[in-house]
């Protein structure tokens, strides 16, 4: 008999100890099937008080993945993945919209690397003039705030995944700090 609780936390770790910072992809696209189980991980993420304050812009276009690759001196493998996802955010709606955008990219990002993809985030909040070329480039409103760029693609080779050792038993602290 499986012992499902053990069957479903070994899927989980799995995709967590997997979860790397791909920035080379091979030049094919996503299945659209892909794309979409992506997107309902998403769709899945906790928010603070219920507001879900984000939205995300799908691109798949290639001039304009080219244009988002340029918006940082770290963006440039960005043009190269199949599909980038833009996390927004509307501080607005929730003052915990950085909080609720950040989950919503892990999401993102550990669908993707157990859709046996690879993806990478890239830093736009606050970042130089980053946030306002991408509000630019994807027509978003002034109103919102863009987190973070989710390049996603077939990685051109898939890295090491972390392992037990990475574990810094220094960084647990039980009960108190001290």
């Amino acid at each position: 008999m499986i012992n499902h609780e053990l069957f479903h936390h070994t899927i989980m770790i799995e995709a967590i100890k997997k979860r790397r910072a791909v920035r080379e992809y091979l030049n094919q696209a996503i299945p659209e099937e892909k794309i979409q189980e992506i997107l309902k991980a998403a769709m899945f993420a906790p928010s603070g008080h219920a507001k879900y304050p984000w939205e995300i812009v799908v691109v798949k276009d290639a001039t304009t993945k080219e244009l988002l690759s340029k918006t940082t001196p770290w963006s440039t493998f960005a043009k190269e993945a199949g599909v980038i996802l833009a996390v927004i955010g509307n501080e607005k709606e929730s003052p915990r919209w950085i909080e609720d955008c950040s989950i919503v990219a892990e999401h993102l990002w550990l669908e993707a690397t157990a859709q046996d993809l690879g993806a990478c985030w890239v830093q736009i909040r606050d970042h130089d003039n980053a946030e306002k070329d991408v509000r630019k480039i994807l027509n978003i409103p002034a109103e919102l705030r863009v987190l973070c760029l989710m390049a996603v693609g077939v990685p051109a080779k898939q890295p090491e995944e972390h392992t037990d050792a990475d574990f810094e038993k220094n960084k647990i602290k039980e009960e108190k700090y001290r």
